[in-house]
């Protein structure tokens, strides 16, 4: 079989988007298909030095470049341009190869569809997020972005009703949804051939060898806070819960994305000097790990995500989560394995939160265990060889049915001319 993977953002030994658009080249290629993907002339590098190191026969890679070299200062104008670009590639290696199908991976949003469908092949899209918003009433942590994620949130309920939208997202074949809120959105323009999919999975080499055991552990109770510390993310909002919460507990932020004085400042107005643990940056790769093994619980405040990798990340070691109970975390993340809350004003939210760090720190160490135990069991059902696995059937059931119009049609037509 030979697909047509568009994948913009691709790179190895990457996390977010140039790690997915990797991982699926790479675990479709594993499973002996002729993978020919589309990828921003920017990561060849990156590529090149891994295939080096990894050779993967039945990958090849087609960089597509942007001409206009002012484009590349304006990253969502550069990736528009990159898909007509890419279009042009798609379409002669379609003719030249005759691929069969093309699966858009990265980046993927409902606001900026795939232009795959063009080509006159099935394609499938996604998993595709974007359909999520904000809850209106925290906005105040957004600050003085604010405006813009109000002016976002209009725009993302406004797609229902771009004709333009809903004629591209109709021409795809199947579309991955990756939160509810992406699925009914999509759904909503008509697109039925559409189901739920986690927009992340993790390699097997990834996962603990087993749960967390808690016997030996000590108070305080040990937090963990993951990411990037965008707006949305919500630094703040888990600052003033810890404030809040009456529980022995610390928490250590794993990140970087705001200047370390504006962090260590949000520290101090809280007074959290002494409970706070920050080391100014982000931390690799095997500290991560590290990291999840040797704390007690993920607290996750993103307050608009299509998932969130590093939840996944989190529950692959066995760690369980403290989360807002929304997008993809409400889809996904299993209730045995985590504590959600429930999103009101920035006073009940802030609450939620302290309690659900509370209740945590009372339970025993086997019921920690448990939720640990839940946690990495479901964190296994979301690799990268069963999401490939999954969309090499998903091709073949596609391809299937096509054949079988076409064959109809012909049979039709023939019964016509006789």
């Amino acid at each position: 079989m030979r697909v047509l993977l568009s994948a913009y953002a691709c790179r190895p030994n990457a996390g977010s988007e140039p790690g997915c658009g990797w991982n699926w080249a790479t675990h479709l290629a594993a499973r002996g298909i002729q993978v020919h993907v589309l990828v921003a002339q920017r990561n060849r590098e990156a590529i090149e030095a891994g295939l080096k190191v990894n050779p993967h026969p039945n990958l090849h890679f087609n960089y597509v470049s942007v001409p206009a070299e002012w484009v590349k200062k304006y990253e969502s104008l550069h990736y528009v341009c990159w898909q007509v670009v890419a279009l042009k590639i798609a379409r002669k290696l379609v003719r030249e190869l005759r691929i069969p199908i093309a699966h858009h991976v990265t980046y993927a949003s409902v606001h900026v569809p795939s232009q795959l469908w063009r080509l006159g092949i099935p394609v499938v899209f996604g998993p595709v997020g974007g359909g999520q918003t904000a809850p209106a009433e925290m906005l105040t942590y957004f600050g003085n972005d604010s405006l813009k994620e109000r002016r976002r949130s209009f725009i993302t309920r406004a797609l229902r009703f771009s004709p333009f939208h809903r004629r591209w997202l109709r021409r795809m074949n199947f579309i991955l949804a990756a939160n509810s809120d992406t699925l009914n959105l999509v759904q909503s323009m008509g697109c039925q051939s559409a189901q739920l999919m986690c927009d992340t999975a993790m390699p097997l080499s990834y996962f603990a060898e087993r749960p967390i055991g808690f016997e030996q552990r000590e108070p305080p109770l040990k937090l963990l806070w993951v990411g990037r510390m965008l707006r949305r993310k919500a630094l703040p909002l888990a600052l003033d819960a810890l404030k809040e919460a009456r529980a022995d507990a610390t928490l250590t932020i794993a990140g970087d994305g705001m200047e370390p004085h504006h962090v260590r400042q949000a520290i101090a107005e809280r007074n959290l000097q002494q409970r706070v643990f920050w080391k100014g940056s982000r931390l690799s790769w095997g500290e991560l790990r590290e990291a999840y093994a040797g704390h007690d619980a993920m607290l996750f405040t993103s307050l608009r995500d299509s998932f969130g990798s590093q939840v996944l990340e989190a529950m692959a070691m066995g760690l369980p989560v403290i989360t807002l109970d929304l997008n993809g975390a409400h889809d996904f993340v299993p209730d045995g394995a985590s504590l959600k809350v429930r999103v009101g004003g920035p006073e009940e939210t802030v609450g939620g939160l302290a309690r659900a760090i509370e209740n945590y720190a009372s339970i025993s160490a086997h019921e920690r265990a448990e939720m640990s135990k839940q946690a990495w069991e479901f964190a296994r059902t979301l690799t990268w060889a069963a999401r490939a696995e999954f969309a090499e059937d998903l091709y073949r059931q596609i391809l299937s049915k096509r054949t079988h119009l076409e064959n109809a049609s012909a049979s039709e037509v023939a019964t016509v001319e006789v």
